[in-house]
């Protein structure tokens, strides 16, 4: 497999728009590292830099200790899987997973072996026969992994490959491609703009924003101890809420001030606070659905108007507002609370997040 490195890595156009700016990053080999974020934010443009198919405006890229910005796609030992499959239509599965092979004159029985090794691993071994015409998307998709697994390359590239299937293939092929990560060991670069992939597949995930790096982390270190609001905001499902809140006291106990709302705080976070010279100004509280509960102390509540109601089955997502800001909270299928109600919700101040308003960054980061 392969370890690959990226330093100080630009990408800038001829109309003089920057998509990648100083991108840094390790990765290890072996390693399954996703890079995610909304559309725009320079992450596909990246891989492409890495796989040959677009070139490296400034900064040096390493593929297994050797410098790769000059080498052509076919030198640098890698495969990609795309969106649209890349499937040859008249040709069988057998064929189209062989292809590769033949190109590059394999023995017909190592080419036979291997893919009929792949076939068996994807559950695809019964479609050998068939034309891509009579696949569904999962199949489809299974075969073009396939195609990329025969070649057994020693870096794997992955743009958004499950993003045409339905929510419940695109479960089906998470789980494949974890244990096909776990069965070949393969370092593996993936694509997607859905966090929910990012966070079930990853070793490490790269979120990224305007072309430039916000943090690399593991999933659970990304979703308990984001860097910065965008992080919070875009990594968890449903998002984390955010309310502007004053830093303030009353009498002898520092408390949070949410518009009419008053949440205290522990004298450790006060602490904090008053070190770091918020008192008496405003922060950005961050709060996800989940951290928000039906019952707790009146002396840390906030009232919502709920909007609508959303019944799951295993939980409730409730809809509405807080202080005029949109909110969501998680509640267990027992809440009995409808549309255009009232509720009392407690958040878990061990939970909370708290963000500079100028800066963005988590303050309570560690």
């Amino acid at each position: 497999m392969a370890n690959v490195s990226l330093v100080s890595v630009n990408k800038s156009y001829s109309n003089g728009f920057q998509a990648v700016k100083d991108f840094n990053l390790e990765i290890r080999d072996g390693e399954f590292i996703i890079f995610v974020g909304p559309s725009g934010c320079g992450k596909s443009t990246t891989l492409r830099m890495v796989a040959g198919l677009e070139d490296i405006s400034s900064g040096e890229l390493w593929i297994d200790n050797q410098l790769a910005n000059f080498l052509e796609p076919g030198e640098r030992g890698l495969s990609m899987v795309f969106q649209n499959y890349a499937l040859y239509p008249y040709m069988s599965v057998y064929e189209n997973m062989a292809f590769g092979l033949r190109v590059n004159h394999l023995e017909k029985a190592e080419i036979d072996k291997r893919v009929r090794e792949a076939a068996e691993l994807l559950q695809i071994s019964h479609l050998l026969d068939r034309k891509p015409n009579a696949l569904s998307g999962g199949q489809k998709q299974r075969v073009a992994i396939g195609s990329v697994l025969v070649r057994k390359p020693k870096l794997f590239l992955m743009d958004e490959p499950l993003s045409n299937l339905d929510a419940k293939l695109r479960t089906q092929m998470r789980v494949e491609l974890a244990k096909i990560h776990r069965q070949f060991g393969a370092t593996i670069i993936y694509v997607t703009h859905d966090q929910v992939e990012a966070m079930t597949l990853g070793d490490r995930i790269v979120v990224m924003k305007e072309g430039v790096i916000q943090q690399v982390a593991s999933p659970n270190e990304l979703y308990n101890n984001p860097v910065n609001q965008f992080v919070a905001g875009f990594i968890g499902s449903p998002a984390m809420n955010f309310l502007k809140v004053l830093v303030t006291r009353e009498g002898e106990q520092a408390i949070l001030k949410c518009g009419e709302y008053r949440l205290a705080i522990s004298k450790i976070l006060e602490r904090r606070l008053q070190e770091k010279g918020y008192l008496g100004k405003e922060l950005m509280l961050g709060i996800r659905p989940e951290d928000l509960h039906e019952d707790g102390s009146e002396t840390c509540r906030l009232q919502m108007n709920v909007m609508v109601r959303e019944g799951l089955g295993a939980e409730v997502l409730l809809h509405g507002e807080i202080i005029g800001e949109p909110v969501c909270a998680k509640m267990p299928p027992s809440c009995q609370v409808q549309n255009h109600e009232k509720i009392w919700l407690y958040p878990d101040m061990s939970k909370v997040k708290l963000f500079d308003l100028e800066t963005e960054e988590n303050i309570l980061y560690i």
